[in-house]
């Protein structure tokens, strides 16, 4: 199996030192800190980031273990159980597609997770072909586009529905085992870098992961020695980066594509029509990022809180506008797929639109001047 190390993806992470942590070679001069962002970035870390993988990973090993109960059983219960669990386990994925930075940029997580438009033409060659589908097989043998959520999403999913139970092959039950496994790798792997993965260590001594420093305490101690951030204001400038950057891939690529092109097969996730619930999760994710966590009785320090001392009517509009994201996406009529010219969806990329326009125009540059 295919061992990840910090030392694995070292020379990765020298190469975007540069890139996504000092956006300036001159920044440490330019910005001078005032403020104390370390309660904003503990807070971050610790109520928001490890608990949405920490679900993401628990929800993948319940996912796992659905999947072999249907392979053996091949009962449509078992199946049904699956299909819950893969929207269980795809939920907080989507939440933390506001922090695809880090582990999930580095160790290439993200599209090894979430690589769409899935292939089709190549998955089928798969489940036609003599290779033996096993999670060695997976890993090593196939690419991107052939494994994650959405070849699970299509060995389970058939028009929103689960599958009929009668109609999965053995061979695609070899696949769905596969797979689900690697995802269920994947999962643990991202939690594990962020967290250090002390708790999963029967588990990551299975798949020979290895973690000397937790991504999180890089992150809590910015502007300290031994942190790739060389100031707080470059990790705070890195949560709003994210912000921003899943703001204009919902608006401007998730819904705008397949609207503008009219391509039902460039709708993410419509296998299982689970599409608007991802939109909306991605906001969510914006939501936690900026008010401090994703339980709402338990927010700390936050993003909202510094907006607040600084303009407390931006603060309020902020807010309302993330609430705003969130209606419009849901106002457009399910499937999203057989309703890309409804009017309802030119209105959530407006929405989604002004949420980024927000964060661009108005909050960063209270940080980063």
């Amino acid at each position: 199996m295919k061992k990840v190390t910090m030392a694995f993806v070292a020379i990765a992470i020298a190469a975007i030192t540069f890139t996504s942590c000092s956006k300036d070679s001159d920044s440490v001069e330019r910005e001078v800190e005032t403020y104390d962002y370390s309660p904003i970035l503990t807070t971050y870390v610790d109520q928001t980031i490890l608990p949405t993988y920490k679900s993401m990973k628990d929800n993948s090993k319940i996912l796992l273990e659905k999947v072999q109960a249907f392979s053996v059983s091949s009962s449509q219960d078992d199946l049904n159980a699956a299909c819950e669990y893969w929207k269980k386990t795809r939920k907080p994925w989507e939440q933390s597609e506001s922090f695809l930075f880090g582990p999930a940029a580095y160790a290439s997580l993200d599209p090894l997770l979430d690589s769409w438009p899935l292939d089709q033409a190549q998955l089928q060659q798969v489940l036609d072909g003599n290779a033996e589908l096993t999670v060695d097989y997976v890993r090593e043998g196939l690419g991107a586009v052939l494994r994650g959520f959405h070849t699970v999403e299509f060995l389970l999913f058939r028009e929103g529905q689960p599958r009929a139970a009668a109609e999965v092959t053995k061979r695609e039950k070899q696949y769905l085992n596969a797979v689900t496994e690697v995802l269920r790798d994947d999962c643990l792997t991202l939690w594990a870098l962020w967290d250090g993965g002390a708790s999963e260590k029967e588990l990551m001594d299975a798949i020979e992961l290895e973690v000397p420093v937790a991504y999180a305490d890089e992150f809590k101690s910015a502007g300290k020695a031994g942190s790739r951030y060389v100031s707080q204001i470059d990790a705070v400038d890195e949560i709003l980066q994210g912000i921003m950057v899943i703001a204009d891939e919902v608006g401007s690529g998730k819904i705008a594509t397949p609207v503008e092109t009219g391509n039902v097969l460039e709708v993410e996730s419509w296998f299982s029509w689970n599409s608007r619930e991802d939109f909306m999760d991605n906001m969510r994710s914006i939501e936690n990022s900026y008010m401090g966590g994703v339980d709402k009785t338990k927010r700390g320090a936050c993003l909202s809180d510094f907006v607040k001392e600084k303009d407390q009517a931006l603060d309020e509009e902020v807010k309302a506008q993330i609430q705003k994201a969130i209606d419009s996406i849901d106002a457009i009529p399910q499937p999203f797929r057989n309703n890309l010219n409804h009017a309802n969806c030119k209105v959530a990329m407006e929405e989604v639109g002004k949420l980024l326009n927000m964060f661009e125009t108005k909050v960063r540059p209270l940080v980063v001047k």
